[in-house]
């Protein structure tokens, strides 16, 4: 007796009951249609339909004796559990039943017997057939054979179905076979029935839709994975809820401190452009230190910009309100010079000088792309190699096709520094989220990296049907060159 879900106490049987049950049943049915099977062959015999399996040999004398009382082979005389053989003094075969192999064998096995003559009835076994031989009037011989098996009291069923014992024995193979499956799609269909609440919970649990009572069986085992089933559901219920309120803690503090960051935000932005529309307006005409501050000031105040509506992003993201970005087609040459104008301020600003080389066929190439996603995915590569870099920093747009057809055609953007490289770990790991790890690396002019940069930048290109690819530069005299990065995008 056992207590289940709603309070009420019923028997549960243990699963070997069920397996012991259906054995039993897989006993009894292979008993039942083996009884059958050779009840209807002793009904057959006692019916007249077929000879039992000794009758040849019984009657095998006086079958033969038959045969020469009527002095002739006729098919009236003979009973259909023998097969017959006419055969003249020279064994010539004038009649017979018999075909191939087993004519040759009966002829071969009686002929000492042919030559002694056979005036009375001579009846012997070989090999597990019985013959019979009688000479008949005019010196031609009678040959009788018969094997220790059933046969049909009809010629005609006698030579176009199989014997009775191997009908009898196929009937009972072809029925044991059937109620075998039978009984085990039987069994297969209440053993998924007796699991199916398992199944329900393990999918609902699955889909994390946890508000559910687990269901239960009258079998024992499967209740006790349903009860451990239930109070897994029930701690990751509490667990799930936990997390969720911790989740939507952290997005309302990062909403919050979001909203607040764009208070000082403002102030620096519009203190920059301030301070760049007067230093243009001291030094309209000097192209010294008056024009460095208005640019320097410029890019603050472009920085502001672009760090607001990252801003504006976080919080809608917190809010779970961020749109994912559209794809559209874009020109190759505008997509180019966006990411050239993000990257040109940080390597001002880290006094890098940054080349930025544009192919010529850009002006015809486009492509499906979300532009914002891209520009911030290559400004994060431009980011870490102006951050690498000693002197110099470089960027090239370039068209790489695969093939002679238009639709393998890509964009390329390479950007490459003159620092240390990539050590043979951030080769092979360095799209990976949060590796940070790189000795050959270290040191950068801005501090810690959190391995994120490469990561999204990859993220970014797959999710485009493109690629990104690390690798190191390497002089004409083999030394080291500084690393690259080749981000690639198709072109519609």
């Amino acid at each position: 007796m056992a207590t289940l879900g709603h309070g009420r106490r019923t028997w549960r049987m243990p699963l070997s009951f069920v397996i012991a049950r259906y054995f039993f049943y897989v006993l009894a049915a292979l008993l039942g249609v083996w009884i059958v099977s050779f009840t209807a062959f002793s009904m057959a015999l006692n019916a007249g339909i077929a000879y039992p399996a000794n009758y040849g040999a019984a009657y095998a004398s006086e079958t033969v004796t038959a045969v020469q009382a009527a002095d002739m082979v006729n098919e009236d005389v003979i009973p259909s559990a023998y097969r017959y053989v006419h055969v003249d003094p020279n064994g010539t075969v004038l009649a017979t039943d018999l075909s191939g192999e087993n004519l040759l064998r009966t002829i071969v096995a009686t002929a000492e017997q042919r030559a002694e003559g056979a005036q009375e009835p001579q009846v012997f076994g070989l090999d597990g057939t019985t013959y019979a031989i009688g000479e008949l009037s005019d010196g031609s011989f009678c040959i009788l054979t018969s094997t220790y098996l059933p046969e049909y009291t009809s010629r005609e069923l006698r030579d176009r179905l199989p014997n009775p014992q191997n009908l009898m024995i196929a009937f009972g193979g072809a029925g044991s076979a059937l109620a075998v499956v039978l009984i085990a799609r039987r069994a297969s269909s209440v053993l998924v029935r007796k699991m199916q609440p398992l199944t329900e919970a393990a999918e609902r649990i699955g889909r994390e839709e946890l508000d559910f009572s687990v269901g239960e069986s009258n079998v024992r085992q499967i209740d006790d994975v349903l009860a451990a089933m239930e109070r897994m559901r029930g701690s990751l219920a509490d667990s799930l809820d936990a997390r969720w309120r911790a989740e939507r803690a952290q997005h309302d503090q990062v909403a919050a401190l979001a909203h607040d960051l764009k208070t000082p935000l403002t102030v620096i932005r519009a203190n920059a452009e301030y301070v760049a529309d007067e230093a243009r307006e001291l030094g309209a005409d000097d192209t010294g230190a008056l024009a460095d501050i208005a640019a320097a000031a410029q890019d603050a105040a472009d920085g502001c910009k672009q760090v607001d509506r990252y801003v504006q992003l976080l919080i809608e993201a917190s809010r779970g309100e961020a749109p994912e970005g559209a794809k559209r087609q874009v020109a190759a040459a505008v997509l180019a010079e966006s990411i050239t104008q993000a990257a040109a301020p940080l390597a001002r600003a880290a006094g890098i000088s940054l080349a930025v080389e544009q192919d010529r066929a850009l002006a015809d190439a486009r492509a499906i792309v979300d532009a914002e996603a891209v520009e911030r995915a290559v400004t994060n590569v431009a980011a870490n190699a102006i951050d690498h870099a000693r002197k110099q920093a470089r960027i090239a747009f370039t068209i790489e096709a695969e093939s002679p057809d238009p639709a393998s055609r890509f964009l390329a953007v390479t950007v490459d520094d003159d620092g240390p490289g990539f050590s043979p770990a951030a080769l092979e790991h360095g799209c990976e989220r949060f590796f940070r790890y790189d000795a050959s690396r270290t040191g950068a002019a801005s501090g810690a990296h959190y391995g994120i940069g490469l990561f999204t930048a990859a993220e970014t290109a797959r999710d485009h049907g493109g690629s990104l690819e690390l690798s190191n530069r390497v002089s004409a005299d083999g030394s080291p060159a500084g690393a690259r990065v080749v981000v690639r995008l198709p072109l519609a």
